[in-house]
């Protein structure tokens, strides 16, 4: 045999291996002074594809820089608050009418009262609109600054919707008063108010809001949840109702809490980090293969 001659078991040997490799072999014998350009050719290949998988890691590195630069920030520029104000007043409520005392709305302090952004405003006031109805009847609404606040003069509450009562009608005329009674008036119109005895002698009243939180400076706005909750501590709901629809007013003072509704700051830039990292595999996996053939 000659030099390129091989055994029968090394000639069927040989085709177990891929194209790939019995190409390189059958090179390798036929030209072996050329395997070590070959070898240089496919180092230099390889130090090329390395490169280039750095210059993407650093494209990668960038756009996450970028999403955390500009993504986080964009929230701080537009002026909203995100997180949950609580806040305290005196209400006066009346057939078909809510106004609030001085029409003031006091932000709770201390700080720690408030969540998210809107702990700055701890310890301030604002101003909030009367409901009368007619025309603010329960269902879809929109009154323009409904809450504003002094510490923040952008920004602002819009009314969009006031909730009906869910607690039907029936109990409201339940005697005598016992704790756990319940009642959502409909008499002269379906009312917001979720009535609630806690005691034979004592009450709550409730009632629930949507709006939109508004950012003057930039028109940006935010979705807002708002609950109203009016303790009576001497009075049970049997009584406020005969006050009220024998056309007297009571006098009582209310808690008030708004909530943002928005995504977590970080969920959008968590799913740009995750399509980020999920092109980085492809593209090593992609250069691996290249490697290979």
């Amino acid at each position: 045999m000659n030099n390129m001659a091989i055994s029968k078991k090394q000639h069927i040997t040989f085709w177990y291996f891929p194209m790939s490799v019995r190409s390189l072999i059958a090179f390798r014998i036929h030209r072996p002074h050329t395997f070590d350009s070959v070898s240089a050719s496919k180092s230099e290949t390889k130090a090329a594809e390395d490169g280039e998988t750095k210059t993407s890691m650093t494209k990668s590195a960038l756009v996450l820089t970028l999403i955390a630069v500009a993504y986080t920030p964009m929230t701080a520029r537009a002026g909203l608050i995100y997180g949950v104000l609580n806040a305290t007043g005196t209400a006066n409520i009346s057939t078909g009418s809510i106004t609030f005392t001085g029409n003031t709305l006091n932000i709770n302090s201390p700080a720690s009262s408030q969540q998210g952004g809107f702990t700055v405003l701890e310890g301030t006031t604002g101003s909030i609109d009367n409901l009368t109805n007619p025309p603010d009847a329960t269902g879809p609404l929109n009154i323009p600054d409904f809450i504003t606040f002094a510490a923040a003069p952008n920004i602002s509450i819009t009314l969009t919707f006031l909730l009906p009562g869910i607690n039907g009608a029936a109990g409201c005329s339940l005697s005598p008063a016992a704790a756990g009674q319940q009642c959502t008036p409909n008499t002269p119109h379906q009312s917001q108010y979720n009535l609630f005895n806690t005691s034979a002698t004592s009450s709550t009243a409730s009632f629930n809001v949507l709006g939109l939180e508004v950012d003057s400076t930039t028109g940006n706005t935010v979705e807002v949840t708002g609950a109203f909750t009016t303790p009576f501590t001497d009075l049970n709901y049997q009584q406020i109702l005969a006050t009220v629809l024998g056309g007297g007013t009571v006098t009582t003072s209310f808690a008030a809490e708004f909530a943002t509704v928005a995504p977590e700051p970080g969920t959008l830039a968590e799913v740009m980090i995750g399509l980020v990292a999920v092109g980085i595999s492809l593209s090593r996996r992609k250069k691996s293969r290249s490697l290979l053939d």
